[in-house]
């Protein structure tokens, strides 16, 4: 739930160096190989909806690209298999009651893909991972990473915005890093 701003610094880099700097950051604090995974397709999908690309279409694409690049990595097809959900099923026609909210890291890089892909507004999809359920709060986050990467932040409800704590704080940060990145 904290990887997100890694996308802005490695976007633009091969794929191989995107792994490793997401392995490098991830691991800080969630160092098994399965959360590195989860990170990282976290940042490929965030990187792709960054490009303007259609949320249906990337999932698609990840469904190849990740999974070729994580055999190229060999990892362990036991660990791949954890993501056929992601990998090789389509999630988002499962039924809420088989998504999981629970803080593991595949329940919630789940839970985030399905309710992006199951809904059509930031708003809806926020709080279709809230109202999950368990860890409401990295499910929204992660959720709300997607959502805000897709629909802009103008489409987050006022109401939210205007509700958080040390708001100025963390729009002055925004704009520290919007500067940085030359936007």
């Amino acid at each position: 739930m904290r990887i997100l701003p890694l996308l802005f610094y490695s976007k633009d880099k091969p794929i191989a160096e995107r792994y490793e700097l997401t392995k490098a950051v991830s691991s800080i604090t969630h160092g098994h190989v399965r959360s590195v995974i989860a990170c990282f397709y976290y940042l490929e999908f965030a990187g792709q909806l960054l490009a303007g690309k259609d949320k249906f279409a990337i999932y698609t694409d990840l469904k190849k690209s990740c999974s070729d690049f994580l055999k190229f990595l060999s990892v362990h097809p036991s660990e791949i298999q954890q993501y056929s959900r992601l990998l090789d099923d389509d999630i988002q026609d499962l039924p809420a009651d088989e998504i999981q909210s629970s803080g593991y890291v595949l329940h919630t890089l789940e839970a985030s893909v399905w309710c992006l892909l199951t809904t059509g507004t930031y708003e809806e999809a926020v709080l279709k991972a809230v109202n999950l359920g368990a860890d409401t709060d990295t499910t929204g986050a992660v959720t709300g990473g997607l959502a805000g990467l897709l629909y802009g932040f103008d489409t987050i409800p006022a109401s939210w915005v205007h509700q958080l704590a040390r708001r100025e704080d963390i729009e002055a940060l925004a704009n520290r890093l919007a500067q940085r990145l030359g936007r």
